[in-house]
């Protein structure tokens, strides 16, 4: 990290690596939190020590998920698995080592045409084969990394930074809701 901010001398980081296998987290603990919580303590050392911006992605999964309503930024953290303490773990990083000059982004379900999500894998199940059951008590925001994107881009040029930023798009959908609408754009777009 060292090595390349010195090369880069980067004004802005934004740091959207992690470790986001939610349910293999279980299993390679030691993995998550080397992604997501000491190699974001190493980030946020160094953009501290060379007075650059950080701009963290973080996650939900930093809540329970018992609330009703949106969660706030002031909301109580609670995560109920690896991923989310891994997750919360990161935050704290940032928050101990750039605490004036970082901002944390909680967001929800991302999903693009690149790299592994929801819609991709929901697309090819739908092409392999004739009935997929998906779970319909789990509600959340899908979130296009395209507007998440320009959203971190207009943070990196704010003068002053709050805290903590909860991002997604509007709306909200169980994860069957998102499939439903998935399998109904891809059949409009044939």
């Amino acid at each position: 990290i060292e090595q390349v901010i010195t090369q880069l001398k980067p004004a802005v980081i934004i740091n959207a690596s992690a470790y986001t296998a939610v349910d293999k987290a279980e299993a390679e603990q030691d993995e998550a939190y080397l992604i997501n919580a000491t190699a974001v303590e190493y980030l946020a050392n160094a953009a501290t020590k060379h007075n650059i911006r950080l701009l963290h992605i973080s996650t939900d999964f930093v809540f329970d998920g018992s609330k009703n309503t949106p969660y706030t930024v002031d909301d109580q953290t609670n995560p109920i698995n690896v991923y989310g303490a891994t997750k919360l773990a990161g935050e704290l990083a940032i928050k101990a080592y750039s605490p004036t000059n970082a901002a944390i982004v909680r967001t929800s379900w991302v999903y693009s045409s690149h790299g592994n999500n929801f819609v991709k894998t929901m697309l090819r199940l739908m092409a392999e084969k004739d009935e997929l059951n998906v779970v319909s008590d789990q509600i959340g925001c899908p979130t296009n990394a395209t507007g998440l994107a320009k959203y971190l881009w207009q943070l990196a040029e704010q003068e002053a930074l709050e805290p903590i930023y909860h991002y997604s798009d509007l709306g909200v959908a169980s994860w069957y809701d998102f499939a439903v609408a998935i399998q109904h754009c891809a059949f409009e777009q044939g």
